[in-house]
């Protein structure tokens, strides 16, 4: 099992798990990034920086792990299907993460995190 609740949203990990999960996240959306278009590549960029620093602007969120993993899996499996769509077709907003769009939510769902799939 992935450790990961059937309820949405109740994670069993610790954080380094959670750390660790991103970073192999981040290494194989890095792979992906440079077949891309600039403009595309320009945003998912943007939105990998706000990603790996939303430990500085989440103080208040205290999933913030959950939250952005939960967007590193939806711009990889994105990413995997070559269908880049919301949130991702625009650079993220200021301020601090916000949790992924309700409407996202459904399809996140379905999604496995794109590192256990090599397993």
């Amino acid at each position: 099992s992935s450790g990961i609740n059937a309820e949405y949203g109740h994670s069993v990990k610790d954080s380094d798990m959670m750390d660790l999960e991103f970073k192999k996240e981040v290494d194989e959306v890095m792979g992906y990034l440079e077949k891309l278009p600039t403009k595309e590549r320009n945003i998912l960029n943007n939105w990998l920086k706000k990603l790996k620093k939303a430990s500085d602007d989440t103080q208040e969120l205290n999933n913030w792990r959950e939250v952005r993993n939960e967007y590193i899996t939806l711009m990889c499996n994105q990413l995997r299907r070559s269908d880049i769509i919301e949130p991702f077709l625009t650079r993220p907003s200021v301020g601090p993460l916000r949790p992924v769009p309700k409407k996202l939510a459904y399809t996140k769902m379905k999604f496995t995190l794109c590192a256990d799939e090599e397993s």
